[in-house]
Parts: C-alpha cells; sequence; structure tokens
C-alpha cells in the first residue's frame, strides 16, 4: 500500500489532535494474560482452515508471478507488476491486472466497486502542468464507456486501460488478504473483510480485548505481540505506516503493540495506514519466517524475515551493514520496520 488520498491525510491529522498525548497501554496484568493466550495458541499446530490461508497466499504469489526478497532485503527476483499487460501460460500465470481486480471482485461487484482513476488536470497536454488531482470513480467510467458510441473493439480496450489505471491508483493490499482468507473459507462473521487493514486489525484487537474481560469473542484472528509470540502459517503480521516520531510521542515506553493494540480495541485510530502479509512458512532451523503480501512494491511479493530462537520476530540485526551504512533501518533489515501486531489465528 503506497498512496494515500488526500482526505486520509485530513483523517490522519483529526485523529491525532482527537488522540491523548500518550496512549494508554494494557496494564501488567492484562499484558501477561493476552501473552498467555497467545502463547498457548502459538504452541498448537495450524488448523486446517489456517494452513488453507498460508497455500492460499503462496498460490496467488505463483499465479501473479510476484517478486522474492530475501532476509537482508535483497531482491532476488524481479516479478510481475500491478499494471503489467501480458500471460505467462506456460507459467500458468495469468494477466497481472485481471489477478489484481479478482482481488476486488472478492469484496463485491465492480459496480459497487471503491476503485477510482487519478485524474491531473491538462497534464496529457502539459507535462508541466500545476494544480491538485482528483479522483474519479471507476464505475462512473465503464458506466460511460459502455454507453459510448465506439466501436466494441475501442470499447473494451478503453473500459480496460481504465481498469488498469485504477488498479495501479488505489491500495490493494487489504483487498489481497481478505481475498485470500475468503477463498480459504473464513465465514464473513468471523473477518472483516475490508479495503483497509484498519477493519481486521481493529476486529482482532477487540477480540484480545474480550478476552481478556472475559467475553465472548468469535473473530477468526486476535491480535498478538510479534516479538513475543511465535509465527504460525496463516497469521498476519501488520506494521504501520506513520511517522515514526509522531507514533513514538503516542506511545512513549510501552512499545508498539502494548500502546496501539488497546487504542485500537478502545475504538481510537492512533494510526490507520497500516499493511499486512499472510504467514506462509517458518523455518525454526534458519530462524526465519516466510511471508506473502499484495501491493508490496507494485506486486504479489514473498520475503522473508529472521526469527528469534522461539520462532516469535526477531529484534532488529546490527548487521548486515545497510548500503548507505546509517542507523538500522528496513531496507536491508526488514525485521526492523514497525511491525506492531500479529492477527493470530484463532480456530478451533
Amino acid at each position: 500500500m503506497r498512496r494515500v488520498h488526500p482526505s486520509s491525510m485530513l483523517v490522519l491529522a483529526a485523529s491525532l489532535v482527537a488522540s491523548p498525548a500518550l496512549a494508554q497501554p494494557f496494564t501488567a496484568p492484562d499484558r501477561s494474560a493476552i501473552d498467555r493466550l497467545c502463547r498457548t495458541s502459538a504452541a498448537l499446530p495450524p488448523s486446517p482452515l489456517t494452513l488453507d490461508i498460508a497455500t492460499g497466499a503462496a498460490r496467488e504469489h505463483a499465479a501473479f508471478g510476484g517478486h522474492v526478497i530475501d532476509r537482508d532485503g535483497r531482491m532476488l527476483r524481479f516479478g510481475a507488476v500491478e499494471s503489467d499487460a501480458f500471460r505467462d501460460e506456460a507459467g500458468g500465470r495469468g494477466v497481472p491486472w485481471r489477478q489484481v481486480l479478482r482481488y476486488w471482485e472478492s469484496l463485491g461487484s465492480i459496480d459497487g466497486s471503491p476503485l477510482q482513476v487519478r485524474r491531473f488536470p491538462g497534464l496529457a497536454e502539459d507535462g508541466a502542468a500545476m494544480g491538485a488531482s482528483d479522483l474519479r470513480p471507476l464505475p462512473d467510467l465503464i458506466d460511460r464507456l459502455t454507453r459510448s458510441s465506439l466501436p466494441a473493439p475501442e470499447r473494451e480496450a478503453a473500459i480496460q486501460a481504465a481498469i488498469r489505471a485504477a488498479i495501479g491508483d488505489i491500495p490493494w493490499s487489504a483487498a489481497f488478504v481478505s481475498h485470500v482468507a475468503i477463498s480459504a473459507g473464513i465465514a464473513r462473521s468471523r473477518f472483516a473483510a475490508a479495503m483497509a487493514h484498519l477493519d481486521y486489525v481493529t476486529e482482532a484487537a477487540r477480540r484480545s480485548s474480550d478476552e481478556i474481560a472475559g467475553r465472548q469473542a468469535t473473530s477468526f484472528y486476535r491480535a498478538c505481540d510479534p516479538r513475543r509470540t511465535a509465527l504460525r502459517p496463516g497469521d498476519l503480521l501488520c506494521l504501520h505506516r506513520h511517522n515514526m516520531g509522531e507514533i513514538a510521542a503516542l506511545t512513549g515506553d510501552a512499545g508498539l503493540y502494548a500502546a496501539l493494540v488497546p487504542a485500537l480495541a478502545r475504538g481510537e485510530r492512533p494510526v490507520w495506514n497500516l499493511h499486512c502479509d499472510i504467514v506462509v512458512a517458518r523455518d525454526d532451523r534458519r530462524r526465519t519466517v516466510t511471508l506473502i503480501g499484495g501491493n508490496v512494491l507494485q506486486s504479489v511479493a514473498r520475503r522473508d524475515l529472521p526469527t528469534d530462537r522461539r520462532g516469535a520476530l526477531a529484534s532488529a540485526r546490527t548487521r548486515p551493514a545497510c548500503p548507505d551504512n546509517t542507523a538500522p533501518g528496513p531496507l536491508c533489515r526488514p525485521e526492523a520496520m514497525p511491525w506492531f501486531v500479529l492477527l493470530q489465528s484463532v480456530d478451533p
């Protein structure tokens, strides 16, 4: 996920202003109770449904022909990207932009799709044209083109061009996760499939809060600390994409998980711009976990992260040295990215 609509920035600004100077973290007893729940489930083998999620993500990566990134952030294979318009029939791969549209279709009909096309006034005629862009709903464009007097081949080409543009203009990483989860068979009553990761991260945070309060909880995922909980296939690992300084001012010494998750469970919005990957495998011998996510460098990407001896996400390494030889960062040490919550599958 990468492009952000200007109105979303207003939402972020409002949420930060409305949030307390310091988010109220879990109490020590609550934190211990959640950790016990998470560790107990992590010690159990994944359910068949959870494994189907991991298998489905791997299948989507293969069908897309996406990127492969190693645990040091190196691109081992630069694969297909979202706007590509080729079909690799021999490799069993479809047209990439149509694959992405399929993810959106899992959320509902294209007629009611949230997809939009970004317009820069005058830019096609003048490369130096200035001014703010706007967004045009894709369903409206398709309707107008369908009713146009263009010959059928030209009309179809124009409709496909509009869809390809929308695929690149609207983030689709949450649509990818939702598609995989729904296709695996998770009931929508247990998983908040949506165009934004925030919906199902919040749902998982509420489950964790309900469980420690003794309330009934039925959602498929609970929110666990990824630095304390072993990752299993079918879990979701999520990060935030906000300014680290601003988030640090909210979390204080409590840390990302302990401060942000209870705030989300209370209905607050300390973070909203998120990204989640699906855990597909864990290799304890190599101390590595493999993730697959959508809209990562405009592709369906498979990447590895280091784990500790428990199988939890490892602390940021001090080596290898990054190309610019500066402080630990996400390029060559991807575990240093702000992964703040693990959505742990709870499938009885």
